[in-house]
């Protein structure tokens, strides 16, 4: 009996409790982050870029939480360059990290915090402003130049007004230094 009383005042105290939590929180709220728009200038950036390279380039860009906003492989494009665009953007916007800082990482025995799927490989920028991941680009084809075709898109849609990643180390003190930065 004694039990049941205990269990019954607890859930009493429960009810009473949650409504006053729950009417101080938001419900709804706010995830910035880059438009189709945004996603397909992106896209159409890179593009050109690697095609004045003239690379047959894979290029994918992706909203924070990994979802594909944009797509697009120039002809020629090798089988697995589609879906290793697609994961290098998943894996920098996941971390909001460069996917070349991850690939340094894993060179240096550094690579357990890795999650299963994520593609540490140059070619993934996050998009960054004001501490938010607002998505990120991934890019694969040859010559070595996927990271700088994803800089060059970024810096020709967004100019100097968002980040393409963190230092390693860098939790939310780091970004909290660094947006206090005038």
């Amino acid at each position: 009996m004694r039990n049941r009383f205990q269990v019954a005042w607890f859930a009493a105290l429960a009810a009473c409790t949650s409504p006053a939590v729950a009417e101080t929180e938001a419900l709804i709220v706010q995830v910035p982050q880059i438009s189709s728009a945004a996603a397909q200038q992106l896209g159409e950036a890179c593009v050109a870029f690697a095609a004045k390279a003239n690379t047959a380039t894979a290029v994918a860009v992706v909203d924070p939480a990994g979802r594909l906003l944009y797509f697009f492989a120039r002809q020629g494009a090798s089988p697995t360059a589609p879906k290793t665009a697609e994961i290098k953007a998943v894996t920098a916007a996941r971390w909001g990290r460069a996917t070349s800082q991850l690939f340094d990482q894993v060179k240096k025995g550094n690579a357990e915090s890795l999650w299963l799927g994520d593609f540490p490989q140059p070619g993934g920028l996050p998009i960054i402003q004001n501490g938010h991941t607002l998505g990120a680009i991934g890019v694969a084809g040859p010559g070595g130049i996927d990271e700088a075709c994803a800089r060059e898109a970024i810096k020709a849609v967004f100019g100097d007004s968002v980040q393409t990643g963190r230092p390693i180390g860098a939790g939310a003190a780091a970004r909290g230094a660094q947006e206090a930065k005038p």
